[in-house]
């Protein structure tokens, strides 16, 4: 009884190394993207899920969205899109015409095949009333937020500027 308590521990422990957690800023009426990737090339197509809140212990409890891997599967609204390359593994989620509603914290689960595998990650959105200028508008469309474990380059980090 005493080794099947510690390796509950353990995983518990362990599946803390693989949430990944970050902010995303937007404005209400502009679309944002949070940002989710996996190493698709390692692990082959996988099924993804989205949902606000908590990502519980399997699966996503209420998705928003979800994909194979190559095809989305199902979308609780046509607000939500995956918009990066499903083939590279940038399952990110985009919500269009953000309301002051749409704040909160999301969830991508990446179901790795295995035992406590799967790869979770945490974004805490913040909305604020107003629009972008222009020059953020461009950068914002055109770049999503990267992890700090991805190479960054100037425009990525300029964009640093526009999250916290």
């Amino acid at each position: 009884q005493s080794q099947l308590h510690s390796w509950v521990i353990d995983t518990s422990v362990w599946s803390c190394f693989c949430e990944c957690d970050s902010r995303v800023k937007g404005h209400t009426g502009q679309d944002v993207t949070l940002p989710c990737k996996y190493d698709r090339k390692y692990h082959g197509a996988v099924e993804v899920c989205w949902q606000r809140g908590e990502i519980p212990f399997n699966k996503c409890s209420n998705p928003l969205i979800s994909t194979d891997g190559d095809k989305v599967l199902t979308r609780a609204s046509s607000r939500y899109e995956l918009l990066g390359r499903l083939e590279d593994g940038d399952v990110s989620l985009t919500i269009k015409s953000l309301t002051e509603g749409d704040a909160g914290r999301y969830g991508c689960r990446v179901e790795i095949p295995g035992p406590f595998n799967d790869e979770k990650h945490q974004i805490e959105l913040t909305v604020v009333p107003g629009h972008l200028t222009s020059t953020e508008s461009r950068l914002t469309s055109s770049h999503s937020v990267t992890s700090s474990s991805e190479v960054r380059d100037p425009v990525r980090n300029t964009m640093s500027n526009l999250f916290y």
